[in-house]
Protein backbone atom coordinates (compact mmCIF):
# COMPACT_ATOMS: atom_id res chain seq x y z
CA UNK A 1 0.00 0.00 0.00
CA UNK A 2 1.27 3.66 -0.95
CA UNK A 3 0.40 6.84 -0.55
CA UNK A 4 -1.43 8.98 -3.38
CA UNK A 5 -2.24 12.61 -3.96
CA UNK A 6 -5.80 12.86 -5.29
CA UNK A 7 -6.53 15.34 -8.04
CA UNK A 8 -9.38 17.85 -8.88
CA UNK A 9 -11.66 18.85 -10.43
CA UNK A 10 -13.37 15.25 -10.44
CA UNK A 11 -14.18 13.72 -13.65
CA UNK A 12 -17.67 14.82 -14.87
CA UNK A 13 -19.44 11.58 -14.77
CA UNK A 14 -19.14 11.91 -10.96
CA UNK A 15 -21.67 14.99 -11.35
CA UNK A 16 -23.71 13.10 -13.45
CA UNK A 17 -23.70 9.40 -10.84
CA UNK A 18 -21.88 7.71 -13.02
CA UNK A 19 -18.33 6.52 -11.30
CA UNK A 20 -17.60 3.38 -13.49
CA UNK A 21 -16.66 5.74 -16.59
CA UNK A 22 -13.96 6.20 -18.91
CA UNK A 23 -13.15 9.57 -17.67
CA UNK A 24 -12.99 8.06 -14.04
CA UNK A 25 -10.61 6.05 -14.66
CA UNK A 26 -8.38 7.61 -16.81
CA UNK A 27 -8.19 10.11 -13.80
CA UNK A 28 -7.95 7.87 -11.49
CA UNK A 29 -4.95 5.36 -13.22
CA UNK A 30 -2.06 7.88 -12.52
CA UNK A 31 -3.55 9.42 -9.83
CA UNK A 32 -2.69 5.80 -8.22
CA UNK A 33 0.44 4.83 -10.79
CA UNK A 34 -1.28 2.28 -12.42
CA UNK A 35 -1.46 -0.08 -9.56
CA UNK A 36 -3.91 -1.09 -7.54
CA UNK A 37 -4.21 0.60 -4.62
CA UNK A 38 -4.19 -2.45 -1.95
CA UNK A 39 -1.83 -4.87 -3.59
CA UNK A 40 0.44 -2.51 -5.51
CA UNK A 41 0.18 -4.82 -8.91
CA UNK A 42 0.34 -2.95 -12.09
CA UNK A 43 -0.52 -3.63 -15.51
CA UNK A 44 -4.36 -4.35 -14.22
CA UNK A 45 -6.24 -6.29 -17.03
CA UNK A 46 -9.28 -6.64 -14.40
CA UNK A 47 -9.34 -2.38 -13.10
CA UNK A 48 -12.52 -1.76 -10.89
CA UNK A 49 -13.48 1.58 -9.42
CA UNK A 50 -13.47 0.62 -5.67
CA UNK A 51 -15.43 2.31 -2.60
CA UNK A 52 -12.69 3.09 0.24
CA UNK A 53 -16.11 3.50 2.24
CA UNK A 54 -18.96 1.25 1.88
CA UNK A 55 -21.67 3.09 -0.11
CA UNK A 56 -24.67 0.20 0.96
CA UNK A 57 -25.49 2.71 4.10
CA UNK A 58 -24.64 6.46 2.54
CA UNK A 59 -25.70 5.90 -1.17
CA UNK A 60 -23.80 9.24 -1.47
CA UNK A 61 -20.53 8.00 -1.17
CA UNK A 62 -20.97 5.69 -4.30
CA UNK A 63 -20.48 8.52 -6.37
CA UNK A 64 -18.21 10.43 -3.90
CA UNK A 65 -15.11 11.30 -5.69
CA UNK A 66 -12.74 10.89 -2.62
CA UNK A 67 -14.26 7.79 -1.90
CA UNK A 68 -13.35 6.46 -5.38
CA UNK A 69 -10.12 3.93 -5.21
CA UNK A 70 -8.00 2.45 -8.13
CA UNK A 71 -8.19 -1.64 -7.45
CA UNK A 72 -7.81 -4.94 -8.97
CA UNK A 73 -10.63 -7.23 -9.21
CA UNK A 74 -9.04 -9.81 -6.44
CA UNK A 75 -8.47 -6.81 -4.20
CA UNK A 76 -11.93 -5.43 -4.73
CA UNK A 77 -13.80 -8.93 -4.22
CA UNK A 78 -11.66 -9.46 -0.97
CA UNK A 79 -12.02 -6.24 0.49
CA UNK A 80 -15.67 -6.14 -0.27
CA UNK A 81 -17.82 -4.04 2.23
CA UNK A 82 -16.46 -6.00 5.04
CA UNK A 83 -13.29 -4.59 5.88
CA UNK A 84 -13.66 -0.74 7.11
CA UNK A 85 -12.10 2.03 8.93
CA UNK A 86 -9.06 1.36 7.01
CA UNK A 87 -5.41 3.59 6.67
CA UNK A 88 -6.67 5.53 3.91
CA UNK A 89 -3.63 6.39 1.08
CA UNK A 90 -5.09 9.79 0.13
CA UNK A 91 -4.43 11.17 3.41
CA UNK A 92 -1.58 13.38 3.17
CA UNK A 93 -1.59 13.99 7.22
CA UNK A 94 0.12 10.09 7.28
CA UNK A 95 2.48 7.91 5.23
CA UNK A 96 1.47 4.46 5.21
CA UNK A 97 4.51 3.27 4.54
CA UNK A 98 5.99 4.20 7.69
CA UNK A 99 3.19 2.25 9.70
CA UNK A 100 2.97 -1.20 7.84
CA UNK A 101 6.07 -3.11 6.09
CA UNK A 102 5.20 -5.56 4.14
CA UNK A 103 7.83 -8.64 3.47
CA UNK A 104 8.62 -11.22 0.85
CA UNK A 105 8.30 -15.02 1.55
CA UNK A 106 11.14 -17.38 1.03
CA UNK A 107 9.46 -19.36 -1.92
CA UNK A 108 6.60 -17.81 -4.38
CA UNK A 109 3.62 -20.35 -2.27
CA UNK A 110 5.08 -18.77 1.07
CA UNK A 111 2.69 -16.23 2.93
CA UNK A 112 3.44 -12.64 2.76
CA UNK A 113 4.15 -11.29 6.04
CA UNK A 114 2.28 -7.72 6.62
CA UNK A 115 3.16 -6.34 9.82
CA UNK A 116 3.32 -3.05 11.93
CA UNK A 117 6.40 -1.13 12.65
CA UNK A 118 5.61 -0.30 15.66
CA UNK A 119 4.35 -2.19 18.65
CA UNK A 120 2.01 0.50 19.29
CA UNK A 121 -0.93 0.34 16.57
CA UNK A 122 -4.32 1.72 16.14
CA UNK A 123 -7.19 0.58 15.00
CA UNK A 124 -6.88 1.63 11.77
CA UNK A 125 -3.55 0.21 10.93
CA UNK A 126 -4.75 -3.16 12.27
CA UNK A 127 -7.41 -2.97 9.70
CA UNK A 128 -5.54 -2.47 7.15
CA UNK A 129 -3.00 -5.44 8.32
CA UNK A 130 -5.91 -8.04 8.21
CA UNK A 131 -7.17 -6.87 4.78
CA UNK A 132 -3.70 -6.90 3.09
CA UNK A 133 -2.44 -10.34 4.61
CA UNK A 134 -6.05 -11.37 2.76
CA UNK A 135 -4.86 -9.63 -0.46
CA UNK A 136 -1.70 -10.79 -0.65
CA UNK A 137 -2.33 -14.92 0.39
CA UNK A 138 -6.09 -15.43 0.41
CA UNK A 139 -6.93 -18.46 -1.59
CA UNK A 140 -9.81 -20.10 -0.22
CA UNK A 141 -11.77 -20.45 -4.08
CA UNK A 142 -10.33 -21.85 -7.26
CA UNK A 143 -10.66 -18.36 -8.58
CA UNK A 144 -8.58 -16.92 -5.80
CA UNK A 145 -6.26 -19.51 -6.14
CA UNK A 146 -5.50 -18.49 -9.21
CA UNK A 147 -5.20 -14.99 -9.07
CA UNK A 148 -2.99 -15.60 -5.74
CA UNK A 149 -0.72 -17.35 -7.81
CA UNK A 150 -0.37 -15.03 -10.90
CA UNK A 151 0.03 -12.19 -8.39
CA UNK A 152 2.77 -13.75 -6.20
CA UNK A 153 4.50 -14.90 -9.90
CA UNK A 154 4.45 -11.13 -10.55
CA UNK A 155 6.09 -9.82 -7.22
CA UNK A 156 8.44 -12.84 -8.17
CA UNK A 157 9.64 -11.43 -11.33
CA UNK A 158 10.48 -7.99 -9.38
CA UNK A 159 11.86 -9.61 -6.34
CA UNK A 160 14.49 -11.89 -8.56
CA UNK A 161 15.05 -8.36 -10.75
CA UNK A 162 16.06 -6.52 -7.10
CA UNK A 163 18.38 -9.73 -6.27
CA UNK A 164 20.23 -10.03 -9.30
CA UNK A 165 20.98 -6.05 -9.30
CA UNK A 166 22.16 -6.29 -5.33
CA UNK A 167 24.45 -9.12 -7.17
CA UNK A 168 26.42 -7.17 -9.27
CA UNK A 169 26.95 -4.43 -6.87
CA UNK A 170 28.45 -6.99 -4.76
CA UNK A 171 30.74 -8.81 -6.91
CA UNK A 172 34.23 -7.54 -7.29
CA UNK A 173 34.41 -8.16 -10.96
CA UNK A 174 31.22 -6.02 -11.93
CA UNK A 175 32.11 -3.26 -14.30
CA UNK A 176 31.59 0.64 -13.70
CA UNK A 177 28.58 0.49 -16.10
CA UNK A 178 27.40 -2.93 -15.10
CA UNK A 179 26.94 -1.46 -11.69
CA UNK A 180 25.87 1.81 -12.28
CA UNK A 181 22.52 0.15 -13.90
CA UNK A 182 22.11 -2.32 -10.82
CA UNK A 183 22.27 0.67 -9.04
CA UNK A 184 19.75 2.63 -11.32
CA UNK A 185 17.28 -0.64 -10.87
CA UNK A 186 17.36 -0.80 -7.37
CA UNK A 187 16.64 3.03 -7.34
CA UNK A 188 13.58 2.99 -9.54
CA UNK A 189 11.97 -0.04 -7.30
CA UNK A 190 12.40 2.07 -4.42
CA UNK A 191 10.17 4.45 -6.23
CA UNK A 192 6.79 4.59 -5.15
CA UNK A 193 5.42 4.14 -8.89
CA UNK A 194 6.82 1.10 -9.16
CA UNK A 195 5.11 -2.53 -8.40
CA UNK A 196 4.94 -3.66 -5.10
CA UNK A 197 7.34 -0.67 -3.81
CA UNK A 198 6.67 -1.33 -0.25
CA UNK A 199 8.50 -4.70 -0.33
CA UNK A 200 11.10 -3.13 -2.25
CA UNK A 201 11.58 -0.33 0.37
CA UNK A 202 11.47 -2.80 3.20
CA UNK A 203 14.08 -4.90 1.39
CA UNK A 204 16.36 -2.50 1.10
CA UNK A 205 16.43 -1.09 4.47
CA UNK A 206 16.36 -4.86 5.87
CA UNK A 207 19.86 -4.81 3.66
CA UNK A 208 22.88 -3.82 5.82
CA UNK A 209 25.09 -4.04 2.33
CA UNK A 210 22.79 -1.96 0.34
CA UNK A 211 22.26 0.74 3.45
CA UNK A 212 25.85 0.98 4.51
CA UNK A 213 27.24 1.36 0.64
CA UNK A 214 24.37 3.01 -1.29
CA UNK A 215 22.54 5.08 1.68
CA UNK A 216 21.76 7.34 -1.12
CA UNK A 217 19.22 5.13 -2.52
CA UNK A 218 16.65 5.77 1.13
CA UNK A 219 16.24 9.07 -0.21
CA UNK A 220 12.19 9.75 -0.11
CA UNK A 221 11.51 7.34 2.42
Amino acid sequence: MFNVTRTYPAPESIAKKQYNKDDVLKKLKPMFFQKCYLCERDEIQDVEVEHFVPHQSNPALKYDWENLYYSCSRCNSIKSNTHINLLDCADSRIDIGNLIRCLMPSTPDGKVKVEATSKTKCDKTQNTITLLEKCYNLENTALRGISRETLMEQMWDHYTELLLARQILRKKKSGRTEKQAAEETIEAMLDVEHPFSIFWRYYYLNDSFLTEYYPHLKVGF
